[in-house]
């Protein structure tokens, strides 16, 4: 009697554990490529042409445009990254 008891309930388990391993197909969330002109790497930053302080002045100007158009393609990629997060919830 014991035995039948012990043998029901541990086919009881055995079949509660299998049925975890019989759900639906697996889903995969889509790949999303954000915009590849937000995904270029930065310029390398120019170099002055002499220690004049004429060149030192321009290339002083030409590094902070390096820069914003940098920052700005870098904020380009996080809003978008912001949005898509956005519309996958």
């Amino acid at each position: 009697m014991r035995r039948s008891i012990l043998l029901a309930l541990a086919a009881s388990a055995a079949l509660t554990l299998t049925a975890c391993a019989s759900g639906g197909p697996r889903t995969m969330a889509p790949t999303l490529a954000p915009p590849a002109a937000r995904m270029a790497p930065c310029p390398p930053l120019p170099q002055p042409g002499s220690g004049s302080l004429t060149d030192l002045l321009a290339n002083h100007v030409a590094v902070a445009k390096v820069y914003h158009q940098c920052r700005d393609r870098h904020q380009g990629l996080i809003d978008w990254l912001k949005v898509t997060e956005k519309e996958s919830m």
